[in-house]
């Protein structure tokens, strides 16, 4: 193979690693209004919720897998040091996720880098590992950044499902050969 194939073989490769990590998700500013965008990934799919009062779709992660977040957001003050706060909102009841960062201007989860200033625009990057042992639910992911003073400086809120990815290959493979039995049901039968 000739190094202009490779190229452009890796060249199309990275192009679209970029645009699937930058899928924006349906979010809710739980904040000053000030988030341009959310993305997630992998966010396996944006099923429609149909009950959410927001519209929202669902962001499906599978369990056992690492997951990125970013937000695009516009600085409501000016501070040199940040406070992540994570929560799970299930049925209206918020838990705190075990994962934070303590100051993620210190960790490099903001860009450009801290100190924040009043109308500028930053994105905040974060990980964390949905564990397998986590139990397969629908929730709310509450992500904040606060000041030292409790000022909320971002904040949203994404409706996801965790799966089993186990069991979710297990069912899509009932409900295939339910398909297709129905399907042999249904045709003619040949004479």
């Amino acid at each position: 193979m000739s190094s202009i194939y490779i190229f452009v073989i890796v060249i199309g490769l990275i192009m679209a690693e970029n645009l699937v990590k930058s899928q924006s998700v349906n979010f809710i500013d739980c904040g000053e209004g000030n988030v341009k965008d959310v993305r997630i990934f992998p966010c396996m799919e944006n099923i429609n919720n149909n009950n959410s009062s927001h519209n929202n779709s669902l962001c499906v992660i599978e369990l056992g897998t690492n997951v990125t977040v970013e937000a695009d957001f516009v600085a409501p003050t000016n501070t040199d040091k940040l406070f992540e706060v994570i929560k799970g909102v299930i049925r209206g009841r918020e838990m705190p996720f075990p994962q934070q960062q303590i100051d993620p201007c210190n960790s490099g989860n903001i860009i450009p880098s801290c100190p924040l200033k009043k109308n500028e625009l930053y994105q905040f990057k974060a990980w964390f590992e949905v564990k397998p042992y986590y139990p397969p639910i629908s929730l709310k992911v509450s992500y904040m950044l606060t000041d030292p003073t409790e000022q909320k400086i971002a904040c949203v809120q994404v409706a996801t499902k965790i799966v089993d990815p186990k069991k979710r290959n297990i069912k899509s493979n009932q409900a295939n050969r339910s398909l297709r039995n129905r399907m042999k049901k249904k045709s003619p039968k040949k004479a």
